[in-house]
């Protein structure tokens, strides 16, 4: 997780920005992913062995900087880092990993491990920079990356006997931010000219269908070229919404309060094993059956951010780490990772840019003043300890939420008329996907052009045409109050979910909604009624009634008895085969879910 790759690009979303994580591809299904039939492994030379380090040592990610500045405008000394590495060996995290080799600290860290003659060994990091812009950027970032190779190459020969694996790339795959012709011409150049195991940083997702982007996993162009896959893994943020499309339960409201930081934490490291068995099976089905997988990043923030704010005290990430090391006991789990890299070793400031409430920055084992925090006191004398003092008891967890159950047969969520035994939904405000938003909403009051009564929602598409968000838009209702959810599970059967469209938007819409822990889901509507729905796109009035099964046969998850946002329409193109830009306004009213 690096300070403009990783999760960058799927993190700045808007508040219901869910969507453009679907589409960028930060979701799976693990019983989706192939290889596209068995291959035999063919690696130039043949598949280098990790040596036992891998097997035997603590692994942490490293990086030297200390300031609050970016780090390219920081003086890295040899004090500090000497400092650095003489307390992550005291601790026994004598795996180290580097993520550039062209910054001057990356040879200045090799260089002290070696005057020392300390006992660390090094995964040596070759930073890619983004090669999808244009003119300048691009020729900027080929050079870049020509001279970040180039170091890369340099340094692995010079230390050969500390540097024992290297890394081309971080996260470039899951992000696009090279062509994979790209990425394997760069694999095969390092591979030539270093003797150490070969692999490039991805993040889990990557070896298994990144949704949106016609992937099905990492071709064998690449798994031939590297000698163990380095994945990442972020159950924290892979529980958000907001970020990623199909995330695991991290609220366990099933468990009682007293043991649902532990039901929580239980759950985290278990979806984490199931993001790893994805990319074995990947691998598997390659004919990759030997190659070794290491979690080349995986960590727990230590203050509480984002939208999910329950998810991170001290005593989390102490609880995250403790089943890090569990599940990495080769004696009791030999078919787990060979090695975990915990990210990060020091809490990193010159990160602490906000997007959407959520901090780069306290991801670290230590703070930023090297003082151990709670996770991993145990290896060091209080002298060495930061200010906190915890218990697995002050472990933060998420609230009891109050679910309103509705028996009513009618749930109305946007109408003016009001009709007898009905259920009304809470008032609601409409948002659209992403930052900055690329829809709007505004209520009309004349009875003339609404459907009914006199109000409707005017909603004004205004998709971005920025890499990476150029994927459609889409707007949602939200609870205004935010007081709690609606149990519509008795809808589930029999419901439907009604509204009332009137637009000349050229093609099919996505309709939806939204439950808590599951995201959106939608399907996606014909504009000329071949489903039955009711949806036309002629410039009148139309009433939509789609069935709740069909949002399942659709290949939606969600349950119904969270609903969250009881509305969502929305275009998100490689799902409705529309041409990119539309902003014809599409109106809405009278909204309400019957069985």
């Amino acid at each position: 997780m690096t300070p403009t790759q990783s999760f960058r690009a799927a993190l700045r979303l808007g508040s219901s920005g869910w969507i453009a994580a679907l589409v960028l591809g930060v979701a799976a299904v693990l019983v989706a992913c192939g290889g596209g039939g068995t291959v035999p492994a063919t690696q130039p030379g043949g598949m280098r062995a990790l040596p036992a380090d891998f097997g035997t040592r603590k692994a942490v990610a490293y990086s030297p900087f200390r300031g609050a500045n970016d780090k390219a405008a920081q003086v890295v000394t040899r004090e500090n880092v000497l400092q650095d590495l003489t307390l992550l060996a005291q601790g026994g995290f004598k795996l180290i990993r580097l993520f550039e080799s062209s910054l001057p600290y990356a040879r200045l860290t090799l260089q002290v491990i070696k005057d020392q003659q300390l006992d660390i060994k090094v995964q040596l990091g070759v930073y890619l920079q983004a090669t999808y812009g244009s003119g300048a950027d691009l020729i900027d970032a080929l050079a870049f990356n020509n001279r970040e190779v180039a170091a890369g190459i340099q340094l692995a020969n010079e230390f050969k006997d500390i540097v024992v694996a290297v890394s081309v790339g971080n996260e470039v795959v899951t992000f696009g931010y090279t062509t994979l012709d790209q990425l394997t011409a760069y694999l095969a150049r390092v591979r030539s000219a270093v003797g150490q195991p070969l692999t490039t940083d991805e993040y889990w997702n990557a070896y298994c269908c990144l949704q949106g982007r016609n992937f099905e996993g990492m071709p064998v162009a690449i798994t031939n070229l590297i000698d163990f896959a380095s994945i990442h893994i972020y159950p924290s943020l892979q529980a958000d919404k907001n970020f990623y499309h199909d995330p695991w339960d991290s609220e366990q409201q099933a468990a009682p309060e007293a043991a649902r930081a532990e039901a929580m934490m239980d759950a985290a490291i278990a979806f984490a094993q199931a993001n790893y068995d994805g990319v074995r099976k990947l691998l598997d089905s390659q004919g990759h059956v030997n190659m070794p997988i290491t979690v080349g990043e995986t960590g727990w923030q230590s203050v509480k951010t984002g939208s999910l704010p329950y998810l991170m005290h001290p005593a989390n990430q102490k609880m995250f780490y403790d089943r890090l090391i569990a599940w990495g006991d080769k004696r009791k789990n030999p078919a787990g990772p060979l090695a975990i890299f915990y990210f990060e070793a020091f809490d990193e400031p010159w990160k602490e840019f906000q997007v959407v409430g959520y901090s780069e920055d306290n991801w670290g084992l230590f703070n930023v003043n090297r003082k151990a925090k709670y996770a991993v006191q145990d290896l060091y004398p209080p002298s060495q300890w930061d200010s906190g003092r915890y218990t697995l008891a002050n472990a933060s967890f998420a609230p009891t939420v109050l679910t309103t159950q509705v028996s009513a047969n009618r749930y109305t969520v946007y109408a003016d008329a009001l009709t007898a035994g009905e259920a009304l939904a809470p008032a609601s405000a409409w948002f659209g996907f992403d930052s900055p938003a690329n829809a709007f909403a505004g209520e009309g009051t004349d009875a003339a052009l609404a459907a009914e009564g006199s109000h409707f929602m005017e909603i004004g598409p205004k998709p971005s045409t920025a890499v990476g968000k150029d994927y459609g838009w889409g707007i949602l209702t939200v609870n205004k109050a935010n007081s709690g959810r609606a149990d519509l599970n008795q809808f589930l059967a029999s419901g439907k979910l009604n509204f009332s469209i009137k637009t000349t938007y050229p093609g099919k819409l996505m309709f939806g909604f939204g439950t808590a822990q599951a995201g959106a889901v939608f399907v996606v509507a014909s504009n000329t009624n071949a489903d039955g729905y009711g949806y036309v796109n002629d410039g009148q009035w139309h009433r939509v009634s789609i069935p709740i099964p069909a949002f399942t046969a659709a290949g939606g998850k969600f349950d119904l008895r969270r609903l969250t946002e009881a509305f969502v329409v929305a275009d998100v193109y490689d799902k409705t085969g529309n041409a990119k830009g539309s902003e014809t306004k599409v109106f809405i009213d009278a909204v309400y879910w019957s069985r």
